[in-house]
């Protein structure tokens, strides 16, 4: 066993899976970056849709109350 190539085999065959393990944390913090992008737009959606249900809803309700004051 050779006591000198030992460290650099060891860094060669560890430096692959360094470089594998950075490429795939970059690539899901973009992911995951992308993803609460999408998601905040469809939030912001759903929100505008309930503000216009609310809206609408008021209007039944004042349309409701005032026939059932004739």
């Amino acid at each position: 066993m050779d006591v000198g190539g030992l460290p650099i085999e060891m860094i060669v065959s560890q430096g692959i899976f360094a470089v594998l393990f950075v490429w795939l944390f970059i690539d899901t913090r973009r992911e995951s970056k992308d993803r609460e992008s999408r998601l905040l737009e469809q939030i912001d959606k759903q929100n505008q849709a309930q503000d216009r249900i609310v809206q609408a809803i008021e209007r039944l309700e004042k349309q409701v109350s005032a026939l059932t004051k004739t």
